[in-house]
């Protein structure tokens, strides 16, 4: 199973979301323009991390990672 989660700067949160989510399955990320480190912790955290250089919004982070 893929668990898709779009993210906009979620530096503070990101780690433990991708930390409870890998148990469910394989962690896929899409940063959606974050200015922070969330694409950095969710990659150190264990998932593959897709990013977008400007924010689109939550419907195109989804989209992206489908």
């Amino acid at each position: 199973m893929l668990v898709i989660i779009p993210a906009y700067n979620e530096e503070l949160t990101i780690g433990s979301v991708v930390a409870l989510s890998r148990k469910y399955g394989d962690v896929l990320v899409v940063d959606d323009g974050s200015i922070d480190r969330t694409s950095e912790i969710a990659r150190e955290s264990g998932a593959v991390v897709v990013r977008h250089e400007v924010n689109g919004g939550k419907g195109k982070a989804l989209r992206t990672g489908v």
